[in-house]
């Protein structure tokens, strides 16, 4: 360890879209000491060219211009160690916004990422790394360059298995037929892709003990991965100021409304619990699939289709429990900020989050409409209950901030290197 020096260790993360997490870990891995680089599709730099160019627009284009592109920025990302390729990531932008959508934009998203793997592969042979950090399904060749130049590969696994995914999406289809377009086959050169990287990884980061226990379960050593939960912005996502009204039960759900996600078992125990005094279902998102497959559940739910980012954290604040039951996801960000906010969680093991049954909310098994009406009943029965497990929410957010993610993935590439 005495010859370990961070700041002489290049480290280069990639990941071919839009996409927080992978600024956290690479602004987080500078931050930390790391000579950290990044490899994308796009990056907005607010004090580069472009913005500069931007700046010259007439003022309400140029407000909505500068609100779409600082999507694609974090001001903890160094600029000057970011490289660009646009153009195929271009090309999956204007094929989702197109309405394509279901089996063809993951056939777009797999041709996306593999162009943007083979780029970033070549690069790498000019340009070695001591450890490359790819993503999902975007890191097969990359991981492959890597080892070949004496690099550590690592795979960060953002969800649970594909093929896991891909055989409760069959299961649903025979369960729910009508929310069946919601959940889309991937391509079988994809599924190979993911198998392949699994392989040939050296070392694997997972956000949950769901991801981890689906890796397992299809053959992945268990010696290769690590568990190292995300992060939430506490100071954006706080519990409001004043009390959350008395006699109201606003439930909350954020996310593209899929059956992914649960949401048809969502509005099945909304369907029973509307009868509760001050009962109200909030649902924000996307609706992803067949329309009609909602309309039996018309009334039952106020749907907000889309909620400007700097305004998502009063979402949670204005609600008094948050609702997820998830069948497969890798750790939701959006129970974090529920938890960050103060709202007891009601979720599944699925969701890979960090709530303790009981504690924070209420963990139950996915699919479990009964579990999901009697959790909610209990919470709306029981005020000092919910109080309760709201103070346990924010202190539990406490501890996985995002400086706290940084930290500890920092430290779990100081022990892969010095091992």
């Amino acid at each position: 360890m005495a010859d370990f020096d961070r700041a002489g260790t290049r480290v280069l993360v990639h990941h071919p879209g839009s996409n927080h997490l992978a600024y956290n870990l690479v602004g987080g891995l500078q931050a930390e000491g790391y000579d950290a680089w990044f490899d994308t599709g796009f990056f907005y730099d607010p004090a580069g060219r472009l913005a500069r160019a931007v700046a010259t627009l007439p003022a309400g284009l140029r407000a909505r211009v500068e609100r779409e592109l600082r999507r694609r920025s974090n001001g903890l990302v160094d600029p000057r160690r970011v490289r660009a390729w646009p153009w195929a990531e271009l090309a999956y932008v204007a094929a989702a916004r197109g309405g394509i959508a279901g089996t063809r934009l993951a056939t777009v998203v797999g041709w996306r990422n593999e162009v943007m793997d083979r780029r970033t592969a070549r690069h790498l042979a000019r340009m070695p790394a001591r450890v490359v950090i790819g993503h999902d399904g975007s890191a097969l060749h990359t991981a492959r360059a890597a080892r070949a130049t004496g690099g550590l590969a690592v795979l960060n696994q953002v969800i649970g298995h594909l093929e896991h995914g891909l055989a409760l999406g069959r299961e649903e289809a025979a369960l729910a037929p009508q929310f069946a377009e919601s959940m889309p086959e991937s391509p079988g050169w994809v599924v190979e892709r993911h198998r392949a990287e699994l392989a040939e990884t050296d070392r694997i980061l997972v956000p949950s003990d769901y991801v981890r226990d689906t890796l397992i379960a299809r053959g992945v050593p268990a010696v290769k991965i690590a568990t190292i939960p995300y992060g939430v912005d506490v100071e954006r996502f706080r519990p409001p100021v004043a009390p959350r009204p008395a006699g109201r039960l606003r439930v909350l759900f954020v996310g593209h409304l899929s059956q992914r996600k649960g949401i048809g078992y969502l509005l099945e125990a909304a369907r029973r619990l509307r009868r509760l005094p001050g009962f109200e279902l909030v649902l924000v998102g996307r609706m992803i699939g067949a329309a009609a497959a909602f309309a039996p559940y018309e009334g039952l739910f106020r749907h907000v289709p889309h909620v400007p980012f700097h305004e998502v954290h009063t979402l949670f604040q204005d609600a008094d429990i948050f609702a997820y039951p998830s069948l497969h996801e890798g750790s939701a960000f959006v129970t974090y900020e529920a938890l960050a906010s103060g709202l007891p969680v009601v979720t599944t093991p699925n969701a890979g989050s960090v709530v303790r049954d009981g504690v924070e909310g209420h963990v139950v098994p996915i699919r479990d409409v009964d579990a999901l009406v009697d959790r909610i009943e209990r919470l709306h029965a029981d005020p000092d209950l919910r109080a309760a497990m709201s103070e346990a929410a924010r202190r539990r957010a406490l501890d996985f901030t995002w400086r706290a993610y940084r930290a500890r993935v920092a430290a779990q590439l100081d022990a892969w290197l010095t091992a």
